[in-house]
């Protein structure tokens, strides 16, 4: 039985190497490729498809990126399997794509060949977790005191925080969830108050150090922010 699979990601040279992976894996078939949301919605609508191998940040399409498309993919086309490919390193995050309901999650820093055996076990309905994952999953996120201002953020939180910090407004973020402008700014105020930050250029230093987006994401960001509190 052939497993149809279409792959998404805004790095070129990963869709080459993915389609170059699964051009060659039996039984498997590469039914379309995508570098953002609409492409992929798309691309779905037109194509047959088993298995959806996904990267987590990919900005630019209308149905959003992160959990955001998740959600979306899971209402819009229930029966397929979603695999996610990231270099995101947070427990909190890895644990909100598996809440979601994907099926696997493979980390950029591993070999690329686990994304075939994440897809031939997806397709069986079984989960997948690549080394990185598996390892980062297994530890326990800190604890902290009780005097500790740092709480455990609500998936809500983490995915507007994550998308400020790529340089979304909190109206563009609202329009990408689904949510008014009031809830998506309460949200993010709720977050800085239990991650105890102050300025937003904080925000752009916890995402960065906690993985939720890459150091070049935020570099802009944060020049911005020092420029305005001079």
């Amino acid at each position: 039985m052939t497993i149809k699979v279409a792959i998404a990601d805004d790095h070129p040279t990963l869709l080459a190497g993915m389609e170059h992976l699964l051009s060659s894996a039996s039984g498997i078939t590469l039914v379309g490729q995508a570098t953002h949301s609409s492409e992929l919605v798309e691309l779905l609508g037109k194509f047959s498809c088993d298995v959806v191998v996904t990267d987590f940040s990919m900005p630019g399409g209308r149905y959003g990126d992160g959990l955001t498309l998740l959600r979306f993919m899971k209402r819009r086309f229930p029966s397929i399997r979603l695999i996610v490919l990231t270099s995101i390193e947070n427990h909190g995050v890895m644990q909100g794509i598996l809440d979601v309901g994907a099926m696997g999650v493979v980390s950029k820093s591993d070999d690329l060949e686990h994304v075939e055996s994440a897809i031939r076990m997806a397709h069986l309905s079984h989960r997948y977790l690549s080394p990185k994952i598996q390892q980062l999953l297994e530890q326990a996120p800190a604890i902290h005191d009780a005097d500790d201002k740092t709480k455990r953020l609500s998936k809500r939180e983490t995915e507007v925080l994550r998308l400020y910090a790529e340089g979304l407004t909190v109206s563009e973020i609202g329009v990408r969830a689904g949510r008014s402008s009031k809830t998506i700014s309460a949200q993010k105020m709720a977050a800085m108050k239990k991650l105890g930050l102050q300025h937003d250029a904080d925000i752009f230093k916890y995402a960065q150090a906690n993985g939720l987006v890459q150091a070049s994401q935020t570099s802009q960001k944060n020049l911005q922010c020092d420029d305005e509190s001079v």
